[in-house]
């Protein structure tokens, strides 16, 4: 399973923007601010976001209600979003083309990367709100091929599996009390990307139960400058 926090607490953003009364006070309480602020701080957040050449973070919102004449939509729901979110905004008739229109949008606003995002429209939907996140970007410096080799990975359950192993070497290494890890730099050094490794007898089901967003910051925030070894699995991976 591959989620980004970003990416929910954009929908999620988006979303409170409809909200009111009781609802709208647990969506803040639990988003840590009131939607104003929030709208102010993701506008923010989304306008500084690094691009270049080499690395690059694909984040697109947008809006679909039905063209039903007895559905209407609030006019400054519409407009906030618009404004803080970049919310692209589509009155469609929510029929198979506007399922085609939708998975074109995504794959539009991802370079091709999420070809699509919705199978079909059932019927009784009247709106979507979409957030579609990608990302993009190449290491400093390429695994040669003397760095690349078959070797056997030890799974969770202790089966093997035969992977292929990038083998490096990196400078900051990650500790907590049940884990330790890397932090590995993409080119521009704006993002990068970090590896976790529960210790010996610690499930990564355990290690995550243990996690929270203040323990990791504070991690991430404070890496100890070793000469780490590094072997990472090739791997992909989607959702």
């Amino acid at each position: 399973t591959l989620i980004s926090p970003l990416s929910v607490l954009c929908a999620l953003a988006m979303t409170a923007n409809g909200a009111k009364g009781e609802t709208r006070a647990q969506m803040e309480s639990v988003l840590g601010m009131s939607v104003e602020e929030l709208n102010f701080y993701i506008y923010s957040y989304m306008k500084n976001l690094p691009q270049g050449e080499k690395y690059k973070l694909s984040l697109a919102n947008s809006i679909w209600f039905t063209d039903d004449e007895r559905f209407s939509v609030n006019q400054d729901f519409l407009q906030t979003n618009a404004d803080y979110y970049g919310a692209d905004i589509f009155r469609a008739p929510f029929n198979k083309q506007t399922c085609k229109d939708i998975n074109t949008w995504v794959k539009n606003k991802t370079d091709g990367m999420i070809p699509e995002i919705l199978d079909e429209i059932p019927v009784g939907a009247i709106m979507y709100l979409v957030n579609a996140l990608a990302f993009e970007a190449e290491w400093p410096e390429f695994y040669e091929e003397s760095d690349v080799r078959d070797k056997k990975f030890t799974k969770e359950d202790g089966t093997m599996q035969d992977v292929v192993l990038m083998y490096g070497e990196e400078s900051d290494f990650l500790e907590d009390e049940k884990a330790t890890g890397f932090i590995k730099y993409y080119k521009g050094g704006k993002y990068a990307f970090v590896a976790l490794l529960p210790n010996e007898g610690v499930s990564v089901s355990e290690y995550i139960a243990s996690l929270d967003g203040e323990k990791l910051i504070k991690m991430l925030e404070n890496p100890k400058n070793y000469n780490v070894f590094t072997a990472i699995p090739k791997f992909e991976t989607e959702y």
